[in-house]
């Protein structure tokens, strides 16, 4: 069988599971183009290894290659197609992920003024208010960037202060409420589309271009970095790469926390509602959310030492 058709049935077997499967759809369709008109039996070793290694220095990236390869390998094992998988036995030391960045109340007020620059020279009157709505809507109610971007204006029930997450990363949907002032910016930018003329859009979706296009990922990315760079925000010291967009997500939950421990609340009852308002389908998901910057370090220790003089009870 060649690989583009052991590809295909492949991934329509894993799609057939109800997985959406498609980052790993996009490594397996990259692999067929590497190894061309080839018989699966045909692929060897080392073809195998140049494309899992792929051209720099080594990263995460290398051990999900491997995983993508090695289960479409199992598949065609289990089916007769080949005896062995002639993946790499000697797996590379990958480098640890790193940290989210944690943004600070200022540097989000940053973000959020940057985003008029986007307006200048622009025929699109309505970016700069857009991709600052995306920026509230992210930080402001720790939503996913796909989460937000497939939200449409059926969605939303701003009177309510509700949003429906429709079709989330484990196929389920929930009710994400959103406070008062999330809630009014939301109806200020909706009244605003709609002076624009976009009220009526082709596209269903709450962000959109200035003719009625849903904003893809890939643009949502390009003008973050762009703002990113106006606000200042740029690389740690020693860092491996700049703040991302998806770090306000973690940001939303570090910042949510904090408050929690300021106010006196019950941080580790809360948590499971924090999991669940996220999406998230187990604690410990979460918990991996919640860097331990030094602010969150300082307030636990403030809790433990309240604790250990009995004052909590």
């Amino acid at each position: 069988m060649k690989v583009a058709d052991l590809v295909n049935t492949y991934v329509a077997y894993k799609r057939s599971l109800g997985m959406r499967y498609r980052s790993q759809a996009a490594f397996l369709n990259a692999f067929t183009r590497s190894v061309g008109d080839a018989d699966i039996r045909e692929v060897t070793p080392s073809m195998i290894l140049a494309f899992i290694a792929g051209k720099g220095t080594i990263t995460t990236t290398w051990q999900v290659r491997f995983n993508v390869l090695n289960g479409l390998y199992q598949f065609a094992i289990c089916r007769g197609l080949v005896a062995i998988a002639p993946l790499p036995t000697v797996r590379p030391a990958i480098p640890s992920t790193r940290p989210p960045y944690i943004y600070s109340t200022d540097e989000i007020k940053l973000l959020l003024s940057a985003t008029d620059s986007l307006a200048r020279g622009s025929k699109n009157r309505l970016r700069a208010a857009t991709l600052r709505m995306l920026l509230l809507l992210l930080y402001g109610s720790g939503l996913r960037i796909s989460e937000a971007l497939s939200l449409t204006l059926q969605d939303l029930k701003p009177t309510e202060d509700l949003l429906t997450v429709r079709g989330t990363k484990f196929f389920k949907t929930r009710w994400v409420p959103i406070g008062p002032r999330l809630a009014e910016e939301l109806r200020a930018y909706l009244s605003r589309r709609c002076e624009l003329g976009l009220c009526d859009s082709p596209s269903p979706a709450l962000f959109v271009s200035r003719t009625g296009r849903a904003w893809s990922y890939r643009y949502v990315l390009n003008l973050f970095v762009r703002v990113r760079r106006v606000a200042g925000i740029g690389r740690e010291r020693q860092g491996r790469s700049a703040p991302r967009l998806h770090d306000l997500r973690h940001t939303a939950a570090v910042h949510r926390v904090l408050h929690w421990y300021r106010t006196g609340a019950d941080v580790q009852r809360l948590l499971l509602p924090l999991a669940t308002y996220l999406g998230h389908v187990e604690i410990a998901s979460t918990q991996r959310y919640l860097t331990m910057t030094p602010e969150l370090l300082h307030e636990a220790g403030k809790r433990f030492e309240q604790y250990a003089q009995g004052d909590v009870l």
